[in-house]
């Protein structure tokens, strides 16, 4: 029997070092996750002579962004635990059955207080082998009204978690509209300085031509030289910014990294003027549409709703219960029952620590509310800068 259980128990603890994994697991682990990861990325591919626009490249780019998925995951595992949260507020239902058995008679004798002799002959109420099958469902107030807290603040964490994407969309638009116009700029570039290139590609010919008839001095031949090498370079460095302005677009859209993708540069032929409105409705719809500002609130909301669950930790724990039972016991007069009950308990000594804890909180919004003003304030004064770059722009 001892061997038995060595061997149960050296079992056991092999399945439990099996679980531990080395440095050399994690190697192989992260080789086959790169391998599969590189293989997803390569069908990641742009159809060959596609020509993209700017409204195509932020459709794409939201749709295929991975840090964007990223955001949109993040929000479906706050749904899930919010669904969670809200089941907390389920009263506890158990079932137990228990079945016991005893080597010797489960019997007893008295014995009388004032004499020492034994009153009553040795007997028995219960059975050797016994069995208890116990249903029991009981709430909790604190329970409930802590779940029922837990669900608000999981509410108020999805909303968090859709401000969050949405900024993230609108920094993702923003890139893909800086990364666009790079690459169609450096691509217009291109185009023209390879024209004016082969204009001049018997330039040599041409200046020795001069030289021989005398027509231009030789320093004069010497400017022309340096400013034809100066286009050569400006050639090359408008070769490798679209290159670098290419990868990042096509990153940013979710395709493969590499430099070749091609864009509608049309917009760069005419200068596209519009109206700004006033500063001051600028202003007005940047506080109210900024979904950092959005986070702030819904944060206070999640630290008010955790003030109110201190507040339930100080009220005292009322617990109402409901069970049936039914015993296998021969000896029991009902071996069928129901119990309906209720029991109230106080933990005076927790009290300071949860109004401590309420004051904190308290504090705490005041903080956020703060930090929400400072931020207004930053709002305003980038939407200040921002507007007086497009006058200065327009103007120029």
């Amino acid at each position: 029997m001892l061997r038995k259980i060595s061997y149960l128990a050296a079992a056991g603890f092999l399945v439990m070092l099996s679980g531990c994994k080395t440095e050399e697991d994690f190697r192989k682990e992260r080789i086959e996750k790169a391998k599969r990861d590189f293989d997803k990325i390569k069908k990641r591919t742009v159809t060959p002579g596609t020509k993209f626009t700017i409204d195509q490249c932020i459709e794409i780019a939201l749709k295929q962004n991975l840090d964007l998925e990223v955001y949109k995951l993040k929000q479906s595992v706050a749904e899930e635990k919010r669904t969670a949260e809200m089941l907390g507020m389920l009263p506890d239902l158990y079932i137990t059955n228990d079945a016991t058995s005893r080597s010797g008679e489960p019997g007893s004798s008295s014995e009388s207080i004032k004499t020492g002799t034994q009153s009553l002959e040795p007997s028995k109420s219960s059975q050797k082998t016994e069995n208890h099958f116990k249903v029991e469902l009981a709430l909790s107030t604190v329970d409930f009204g802590l779940a029922f807290f837990n669900s608000m603040q999981a509410e108020d964490r999805v909303l968090l978690q859709k401000q969050q994407e949405r900024r993230a969309a609108q920094n993702l638009t923003l890139d893909v509209v800086r990364a666009y116009y790079r690459v169609a700029a450096a691509q217009d570039a291109i185009v023209t300085t390879e024209t004016l290139i082969d204009k001049c590609h018997n330039i040599e010919a041409v200046f020795k031509d001069l030289a021989s008839k005398g027509v231009v001095s030789p320093m004069r031949l010497l400017d022309e030289r340096k400013r034809f090498i100066r286009l050569e370079k400006r050639l090359m460095a408008y070769r490798r910014s679209y290159n670098n302005a290419c990868i990042e677009l096509r990153a940013l859209m979710g395709y493969l990294p590499i430099n070749d993708i091609k864009v509608d540069t049309t917009g760069l032929k005419e200068l596209q003027v519009y109206k700004v409105p006033p500063i001051e409705v600028i202003e007005k719809v940047s506080l109210v549409a900024r979904p950092e500002l959005y986070q702030l609130d819904i944060q206070a909301d999640i630290t008010l709703f955790e003030a109110r669950k201190a507040i339930v930790m100080m009220l005292p724990n009322v617990r109402i219960f409901a069970d049936f039972t039914n015993s296998s016991n021969k000896f029991l007069y009902t071996q069928s029952w129901w119990e309906i009950g209720i029991r109230a308990a106080y933990n005076l000594l927790k009290l300071p620590q949860q109004i401590a804890k309420y004051q904190s909180l308290h504090k705490e919004i005041d903080e956020i509310s703060q930090r929400t003003m400072a931020l207004s304030l930053g709002v305003l004064s980038q939407v200040r800068i921002a507007r007086a770059n497009v006058m200065e722009v327009r103007e120029r």
